[in-house]
């Protein structure tokens, strides 16, 4: 159950981005699929088509993971050490590939990783607060 609920949602999401272009050379499926993958489109009007690639759908992943984690951290009864840890430990792995790496050195990636860096900063001020509020003698 760990892998769940004890892991950043991060993790997830750069496993899926690095699956995506290591995957390319091992997973059929993944073949033909790039950040520029159109993954909907859905006419609006006679001259508009709304359409969403790949790197944005990273993007509102992202943004959906953004918000569970906060949520998650915010309503942990539990100290959840670990896993604000292991969030760090995520951010850091987002810097490390972005400045390393030439497939994750783009705009989309940059922003998962400012994400991945406010949930681990976010969940580690949200857990100081509680254990503050906790700790309180007097």
């Amino acid at each position: 159950m760990f892998f769940i609920t004890g892991m950043s949602t991060f993790t997830w999401i750069l496993l899926a981005y690095v699956g995506l272009h290591i995957g390319q050379d091992y997973i059929p499926i993944f073949k033909d699929l790039t950040l520029n993958s159109i993954v909907l489109t859905h006419h609006i009007g006679p001259d508009r088509d709304f359409i969403i690639r790949v790197r944005e759908l990273f993007l509102i992943v992202g943004s959906l993971a953004l918000f569970v984690e906060v949520a998650k951290a915010a309503t942990s009864k539990a100290f959840g050490a670990t896993e604000t840890l292991l969030s760090f430990v995520v951010a850091i792995v987002f810097v490390v590939l972005f400045f390393m790496v030439e497939w994750a050195q783009n705009a989309t990636f940059l922003v998962l990783a400012l994400m991945s860096f406010i949930d681990a900063t976010g969940g580690f001020i949200i857990e100081l607060n509680a254990a503050k509020r906790d700790f309180s003698i007097g």
